[in-house]
C-alpha cells in the first residue's frame, strides 16, 4: 500500500509534466510569432509611389510592397524584413528619409501578418519571399535587372539569410540576429525545450554559405551591448565566421527595439553604397 500512495503523486507529476510538454510543442508558434494586421482603412499606397504585389503561395493570398524610387531607373531593390512582431510598412516613417536615387525596396510580410493570409514559419516564410520576388520579376523586371540586397532585423535576420541565401545579392545587413532559434530556447528555457521546436531558423549555415561565394557580398551585422532579447553574444558568434569579410559594429547603450533609430544614419550611407 506505502508503494502504490508514493506512485500516485508521481504519476500525477509526470502527467503534469507531459502536459507542459504538450502544450509548448502545441502552441509554441504563439511563443515565438506575434502577428499584426493593419488597421481598417490603412491604404498608404493610395496616396503615395507604393505599389501593392499580390500573390499566391499555399498560405493563400499575400500581399507585399514595392517602393520605386523617384525617378524609376533601379539600380538595387534592397528587401526588407522586420521582427516577429513588425509589419512591412512599418519601415515607411524612416523610408522617407532615404534619398537615394536608383534605390529600390520591397517589403516583405510574413504569412498571417499584416494582409497575409496563413501562418509564419520558416518554410512558409522562405516561399513566401521566393514567390514576392518572382511576383516583383513579372510586374517589374521586364526591363529592369537591377542588383539585390537584403536587410533584417531579429526575426527578419533570419529571413533575410534565407533570401540572401536563394537569391544572388550583393549586400547583407542583419541587425540583431541570433545565431539560431534553438539557442535562442536554451538562453530563455534551457535546453531540454530544444527536442521540442518545431521552428528551427538557423543562421550560422545560410551565413557561412553566402561567406563561401566569390565574389562574397558586402556583409554588415549590428548589435545593441544592451539587446534585452537577443544576447549580444549571438552578433559577435555570427561576425566570427568571418572577420574578414563581415563588418561586426556594437552600437553602446542600445536595446532590441532601439538599433534602428540609433543606426539609421549608418543605413542611409548602406542604401547608397555601391550605386
Amino acid at each position: 500500500m506505502k508503494e502504490i500512495h508514493w506512485l500516485k503523486p508521481l504519476f500525477r507529476w509526470l502527467l503534469l509534466l507531459l502536459g507542459v510538454l504538450l502544450m509548448l510543442a502545441l502552441f509554441q508558434h504563439k511563443l515565438i510569432y506575434h502577428p499584426r494586421s493593419y488597421p481598417t482603412g490603412y491604404q498608404p499606397w493610395k496616396t503615395s509611389s507604393l505599389e501593392l504585389l499580390r500573390y499566391q503561395t499555399a498560405e493563400g493570398s499575400q500581399t507585399a510592397y514595392y517602393l520605386p524610387p523617384e525617378n524609376n531607373s533601379v539600380q538595387r531593390v534592397w528587401v526588407l524584413f522586420g521582427g516577429n512582431a513588425g509589419l512591412a510598412l512599418d519601415w515607411l516613417g524612416l523610408l522617407t528619409q532615404v534619398n537615394s536615387p536608383g534605390v529600390a525596396f520591397l517589403l516583405i510580410d510574413y504569412p498571417g501578418y499584416g494582409a497575409c493570409e496563413g501562418s509564419a514559419s520558416p518554410e512558409t516564410i522562405r516561399s513566401s519571399t521566393r514567390e514576392a520576388f518572382q511576383a516583383w520579376q513579372s510586374e517589374f523586371g521586364l526591363e529592369s535587372q537591377p542588383n539585390w540586397a537584403t536587410l533584417g532585423h531579429s526575426l527578419g535576420a533570419a529571413a533575410a539569410l534565407q533570401f540572401a541565401e536563394d537569391h544572388p545579392v550583393d549586400r547583407i545587413v542583419l541587425l540583431s540576429p541570433f545565431t539560431s532559434l534553438a539557442d535562442m530556447v536554451r538562453h530563455l528555457f534551457g535546453g531540454w525545450l530544444v527536442p521540442l521546436l518545431r521552428h528551427p531558423f538557423e543562421n550560422r549555415k545560410p551565413l557561412q554559405l553566402v561567406l563561401e561565394r566569390n565574389p562574397v557580398p558586402a556583409i554588415l551585422i549590428a548589435h545593441g551591448t544592451r539587446d534585452e532579447v537577443v544576447p549580444v553574444q549571438m552578433g559577435r558568434e555570427l561576425a566570427s565566421l568571418n572577420q574578414e569579410k563581415i563588418e561586426y559594429l556594437e552600437i553602446p547603450d542600445t536595446g532590441h527595439n532601439d538599433i534602428l533609430s540609433k543606426l539609421w544614419p549608418r543605413l542611409q550611407q548602406e542604401f547608397s553604397t555601391g550605386l
